[in-house]
C-alpha cells in the first residue's frame, strides 16, 4: 500500500515534519523516553500538545502509526484549548504519516490544512516549508507539474529567511536543496546555482544532515548520467557523515546508493553485501516499512546471479516482511477512518461506482462469451454431423480417458480439501487475534508487542506448514506418487498437535503422548501427519473442557497401529458404520452424533488416503471414541 520507492523516501522525507534538525539516532531515542516520562507529569495542557507532537516527529520515521497515534492526540486538546500552533504542528506530523503510508490525497490535505494554521499565527518558514511539503508529495504521485509549482512557491514565501538575524535561515539550505531535486527542467548552472546555495547555509550553520542530503543528490545525479565513479567520492562522503553521527537511516539511504553504485558496475556480490548490511540496520532499528524494498533489491540480485537457494529465502523473508507491513496497514487505515469519516463516505461512493462500472463490464464480456460460445457450439454441431462416424469410432477411447479424468479430478479435490481443512482452525486463530486489535485502544501498549509477536509466530508456522503441504500437493498432481520417508512417530504427533495449542489451551485439555520415542515409520510424511491431524482435531471438539487425548502406537505383526483416544461422549455402532461415508445423514445430524461436516469430510479423506497406504482405519467406543489407523511397516 505505502508504494514508496527509496528515491522518494531519500529526497521526499526530509522536507516532510517542518524540515527540523534531527539528532543522532540514539539521541532521538533517548529523547523520546525522556518526553514520554514527562507526559503523566505535566499539567499545563499546551505543553502537553507541544510534548505530543515532538513525539510524533521524532517517531514518525520509525514508525508511522505511533506518529499518527501522538498527533491526533495532540490535535485533539489543541482543538479545545484553541492552540494554533499545537494544531499546526499536529497537521503536520498528520500528513506525514499519512505520506509514509502512501495516502498522498489525504497527506496533500492536512499539509494545506497546516499550511492554513501556521499562516493564521504569522509563522512563515513553516507556511513555506508546508508548500515545499506538498511539492514533495505531488512528486512522489508523478504530479510534477504542481510539484513544481509548489516549490518556487515555496521559495517566494520564504524569501528573505537567509538574511543575517531572521532566526531561522538555516530552513533555507533545505528549501534550495528540495527546489533542486524537484526542478530536472533546470539547467546544469541553474541546478549548480541552487545547490551551492544551499551548501553555503549548511556549513554556514554546520548543517551535516543537510550537506549530507547534498552529497545524496549529487551521487544520484550522476549515477543517473552514468558517470559511475564521479558518484562515488559523494557517496563515500554521505556514509562517512552518517556513521559519524550515527544517523542509522542517511546510513540506509547511504548504502542504497552505494549498491546502485555496484550495481552499475556489474559487481553484484559487492551490491548484495550493500543490501544485507541496509537490511539489518532496517531491522535493528525498526524501519519496518523499509525492509520490504531492500528484500526486493536483495531479489533482484539473487535472480540475476541465479541463486535459488538465497530466492527461496529472501521470498520467505519478503513474505514475512509484506504480511507485517500488511496488518500493520490494516490497523492504520483503521485508525484513520475513525479520523475522517467524511473522506471514508466519498471513497466507499467512488468504490461502488467502480464496482458497478466493472459489473457492467464483467456483464458486456460475460454477454460476448455466451455469444462465442454459441458460435462454437453450432460450428462444432456441424461438424459433428459431418464427422458422426469418426466420433463414434473414438467414444470408447473418449470415455475411458473421461474416467481417469474423474477419478484424477477426484483426487485433486481431495488434496484441496486437504488443504482447506488443515488451514481453517490456525487461519481462524490468526484471524481471531486480529479482532482483538480492532479494539487495540483497551490494551496497554505493553501488550501490543506480546500481541504482534504471537500473530507472526502463528502466520510464520501457518506458512511452513502451507509450503510442506503444497510442495507435496505439487507433486500429487499429475495423480498419487508414493514417497516413504523415515519418520519418528512421538515426534511426529507432536508436531501434529501443535496446529492446535490455542485450542488445546482454551479447553485445558491435556494431550498424552504416549508414543515410544524409538518407534519409526517409513511412510508418506504428508498424508500420516495429514490423518493424525484430523483425528487429534475430532478428538479435542468433542472432549470436556479439562479432559485428555491419548495417542499411542504399537507395532503389532507387519502393522503399526495408532490410536487417538478422547474422553467424550463416544458414538453409536451405526453412526461408527456411517462415519467414514459422508452422507446427507451425517451432514444434518453429525453435530449431535459426535462429528461434524468438516470433520466428516477429512475422515472420509483419511479413509481414502489411509487406503492409498495399503493401510486401514477404524473407530471403537473405550470410555469416549478412539480412532485407530493401522499401517505396513
Amino acid at each position: 500500500m505505502c508504494g514508496l520507492t527509496f528515491r522518494a523516501i531519500r529526497y521526499g522525507l526530509p522536507a516532510i515534519a517542518g524540515l527540523l534538525l534531527f539528532t543522532a539516532s540514539f539521541g532521538q531515542i533517548a529523547e523520546i523516553r525522556q518526553l514520554q516520562s514527562q507526559l503523566p507529569v505535566t499539567r499545563d495542557s499546551l505543553q502537553y500538545v507541544d510534548i505530543l507532537n515532538r513525539i510524533g516527529l521524532l517517531i514518525h520515521m520509525k514508525n508511522a502509526d505511533s506518529c499518527f497515534y501522538y498527533s491526533v492526540r495532540a490535535k485533539s486538546i489543541a482543538d479545545r484549548r484553541d492552540y494554533g500552533k499545537g494544531q499546526a504542528d499536529a497537521y503536520n506530523n498528520i500528513a506525514a504519516a499519512l505520506y509514509l503510508k502512501g495516502l498522498y490525497s489525504q497527506a496533500l490535505q492536512s499539509f494545506s490544512r497546516a499550511m492554513e494554521a501556521y499562516r493564521k499565527i504569522d509563522d512563515i518558514p513553516d507556511v513555506a516549508q508546508m508548500y515545499m511539503n506538498s511539492a514533495v508529495t505531488y512528486d512522489a504521485t508523478g504530479d510534477h507539474r504542481n510539484a513544481i509549482q509548489f516549490s518556487r512557491t515555496a521559495l517566494r514565501t520564504a524569501y528573505g529567511l537567509d538574511s543575517e538575524g531572521s532566526g531561522r535561515d538555516s530552513v533555507m539550505s533545505m528549501l534550495y536543496a528540495n527546489f533542486d531535486n524537484l526542478n530536472p527542467g533546470l539547467s546544469e548552472d541553474s541546478s549548480r546555482y541552487f545547490r551551492t546555495k544551499a551548501e553555503h547555509i549548511a556549513l554556514k550553520y554546520k548543517d551535516e544532515r543537510v550537506l549530507l542530503f547534498l552529497r545524496q543528490i549529487e551521487a544520484e545525479k550522476l549515477l543517473d548520467k552514468k558517470k559511475t565513479e564521479d558518484a562515488l567520492p559523494d557517496i563515500l562522503q554521505s556514509l562517512d557523515i552518517a556513521r559519524k553521527n550515527q544517523w542509522e537511516y542517511h546510513e540506509i539511504e547511504g548504502l542504497d546508493l552505494y549498491g546502485s553504485y555496484f550495481m552499475a558496475k556489474d559487481n553484484i556480490d559487492s551490491a548484495v553485501e550493500c543490501y544485507k548490511k541496509m537490511y539489518g540496520l532496517a531491522l535493528a532499528n525498526g524501519y519496518g516499512y523499509m525492509q520490504t524494498q531492500v528484500l526486493q533489491s536483495l531479489l533482484n540480485c539473487y535472480e540475476i546471479e541465479n541463486d535459488e537457494p538465497q530466492e527461496l529465502k529472501t521470498n520467505k523473508l519478503l513474505i514475512s516482511a509484506l504480511t507485517r507491513e500488511n496488518d500493520n496497514n490494516k490497523s492504520f487505515i483503521g485508525d484513520y477512518v475513525q479520523y475522517n469519516t467524511a473522506q471514508e463516505k466519498v471513497r466507499q461512493l467512488e468504490s461502488v461506482n467502480l464496482k458497478n462500472n466493472r459489473t457492467i463490464a464483467l456483464l458486456a464480456g460475460l454477454c460476448l462469451l455466451a455469444l462465442a460460445v454459441i458460435i462454437v457450439i453450432f460450428l462444432l454441431y456441424k461438424m459433428s454431423r459431418r464427422h458422426s462416424a469418426a466420433q463414434a469410432q473414438l467414444n470408447e477411447k473418449i470415455s475411458a480417458q473421461n474416467e481417469l479424468l474423474r477419478q484424477s479430478d477426484e483426487f485433486k479435490a481431495s488434496l484441496i480439501s486437504m488443504l482447506a481443512h488443515d488451514f481453517r482452525s490456525p487461519l481462524n486463530s490468526v484471524l481471531s487475534m486480529i479482532s482483538l486489535l480492532d479494539n487495540s485502544i483497551g490494551f496497554d501498549k505493553e501488550d501490543l508487542p506480546r500481541i504482534y509477536r504471537s500473530i507472526d509466530t502463528e502466520v510464520r508456522n501457518i506458512l511452513l506448514t502451507f509450503d510442506n503441504i503444497l510442495n507435496w500437493i505439487k507433486k500429487q498432481l499429475s495423480g498419487y506418487i508414493f514417497h516413504p520417508e523415515f519418520m519418528r512417530m512421538h515426534e511426529m504427533v507432536d508436531e501434529s498437535a501443535s496446529m492446535f495449542r490455542d485450542q488445546i489451551a482454551a479447553k485445558q485439555i491435556k494431550i498424552q503422548n504416549e508414543i515410544a520415542s524409538t518407534l519409526v515409520l517409513h511412510s508418506d510424511k504428508e498424508i500420516v501427519q495429514f490423518v493424525t491431524r484430523n483425528l487429534i482435531h475430532n478428538a479435542l471438539k468433542f472432549s470436556p473442557v479439562g479432559g485428555a487425548i491419548t495417542v499411542n502406537a504399537r507395532r503389532e505383526n507387519e502393522e503399526i497401529i495408532v490410536s487417538v483416544r478422547d474422553q467424550g461422549k463416544g458414538i453409536t455402532e451405526d453412526q461408527a458404520a456411517k462415519l467414514f461415508t459422508f452422507s446427507d445423514t451425517n451432514r444434518i445430524n453429525g453435530h449431535k452424533n459426535g462429528v461434524d461436516k468438516g470433520a466428516g469430510i477429512a475422515l472420509t479423506i483419511s479413509r481414502e488416503f489411509i487406503h492409498k497406504l495399503g493401510g486401514r482405519i477404524w473407530v471403537e467406543n473405550r470410555e469416549g471414541a478412539a480412532f485407530f489407523y493401522a499401517l505396513p511397516i
